[in-house]
């Protein structure tokens, strides 16, 4: 038997190509959603740069009601969900 026979059938080798498989799932799921993202981007100029400021918008309020916990804190979080949920639709 050779060394690497050994190590994958050892619990540290099979943990270790566990976690091999995973990077690479994860990895290869980024890389294709940043692809579908750029794509959109490339076909959909407008609405990219629309979604784009609503994040910002969103951003800036939930930031902003973080900094000073006023009655903006009740509107920023519904608008954040909002427009993660609106941006979550898109990019499916």
């Amino acid at each position: 038997m050779d060394g690497e026979t050994n190590k994958t059938k050892s619990p540290k080798g099979k943990a270790d190509q566990a976690e091999s498989d995973v990077y690479d799932k994860a990895s290869q799921t980024v890389s294709e959603t940043y692809e579908k993202a750029k794509n959109y981007s490339n076909e959909n100029p407008g609405k990219t740069i629309l979604i784009a400021l609503g994040i910002g918008v969103g951003l800036g309020l939930l930031l902003g009601a973080i900094s000073r916990k006023s009655r903006t804190g009740r509107i920023a979080r519904p608008v954040v969900n909002a427009l993660s949920d609106i941006a979550l639709e898109i990019f499916r």
